[in-house]
């Protein structure tokens, strides 16, 4: 007995140990981790232009492959050099008129300029004047920093490219290879769950990034029409805030409303309905046309889903929360109500 309770306690150990073990090392290689998963992310979203090239077209695997990536590279490209740019001169330009565009803005600048005048302000600012060498250099440590840390996302951002063009070409022989690990007797069952799996998450990766992007665009597009200022950003903002199901397109209504204020109520009463229309477009028509029945998770569970993400891993928690979701409801139904 005493033998027994032993060999017990020392397999419990040893189980700590391996579990601390696994967690450090998931700790010490996240990086590596968060770059594999967005390299992943981004080939779920493109894959099925190989697929359709390799099969319909019967262009060779390589070939179709070779002309995705340079259509991806081409994409994003144009992204960061025309509309990012774009957005960020709109940014700018409404930080600069913003004071401007309104008389509610007045009353909080004579206060700021009341604050300024306060003799412990002045006497802060005398004393920051005198110790400027000083602050200088934080300022060029800190602008130091900002330089390495802009080196070191450029650094992410050819890795990502590199693992998704090799991702991209060999993901069919990485599955291959993951099966032959999988015991035996399981290896069936387990890649049947899988392919449901792959199929549905990859299904709302791509339906969930074309619905964004044609929001952005129709947004962009009906501003513009209605004669909004800053369209392009505005646009832009909405079809980033849809990534948020239910909750994100109404966040992105704000700022446009508060725009539209500083020019009259007829136009903010238009953008409103605008959005309504959006919305309505959004969820009847592009969700159950480009996701149908992909995920087919509850409201509530996906609101509380991109919560509970956000708050563990941030923003890519965010993006993961729901084929999460999505795939432990495909393991649920399979094993709890025997059904795919």
């Amino acid at each position: 007995m005493k033998d027994r309770q032993l060999s017990f306690a020392f397999k419990l150990a040893l189980a700590f140990l391996v579990l601390a073990g696994l967690v450090l090392v998931l700790a010490r290689i996240s990086w590596v981790i968060y770059l594999v998963v967005i390299a992943l992310l981004i080939v779920y979203s493109i894959s099925p232009a190989v697929d359709f090239l390799t099969r319909f077209k019967k262009v060779p695997h390589l070939l179709a492959v070779v002309i995705v990536y340079i259509g991806f590279l081409l994409l994003l490209a144009l992204l960061l050099y025309l509309v990012i740019p774009l957005i960020i001169t709109q940014l700018r330009e409404l930080v600069r008129l913003l004071p401007q565009y309104s008389p509610y803005f007045q009353p909080y600048i004579m206060e700021l300029g009341d604050i300024f005048a306060r003799p412990e302000v002045v006497e802060f600012i005398l004393n920051f004047l005198q110790q400027l060498p000083s602050n200088l250099q934080q300022v060029l440590n800190q602008a130091t920093k900002v330089t390495m840390t802009i080196v070191g996302y450029l650094a992410e951002l050819v890795i990502v490219l590199f693992l998704v063009f090799y991702l991209l070409r060999d993901l069919e022989k990485i599955k291959k290879t993951l099966a032959e690990y999988i015991p035996r007797p399981w290896r069936q069952e387990t890649l049947r769950i899988l392919g449901t799996i792959d199929a549905k998450v990859g299904a709302y990766l791509r339906g969930h990034l074309i619905r964004c992007t044609l929001v952005g665009i129709v947004g962009w597009l009906g501003l513009s029409i209605i004669g909004m200022p800053f369209a392009l950003m505005l646009g832009a903002l909405v079809g980033v805030s849809n990534l948020l199901p239910y909750i994100g397109p109404y966040l992105a209504a704000v700022p446009a409303v508060i725009i539209a204020l500083t020019r009259s109520w007829t136009l903010a009463v238009v953008v409103v309905i605008f959005y309504i229309i959006i919305e309505f477009i959004d969820s009847f028509v592009l969700t159950p046309l480009l996701l149908g029945r992909a995920v087919d998770l509850h409201p509530f569970a996906v609101i509380v889903a991109i919560l509970v993400g956000g708050r563990l891993f941030g923003f890519l928690g965010i993006i993961l929360a729901i084929p999460i979701a999505a795939t432990l409801k495909v393991l649920l139904n399979y094993y709890c109500l025997q059904k795919e």
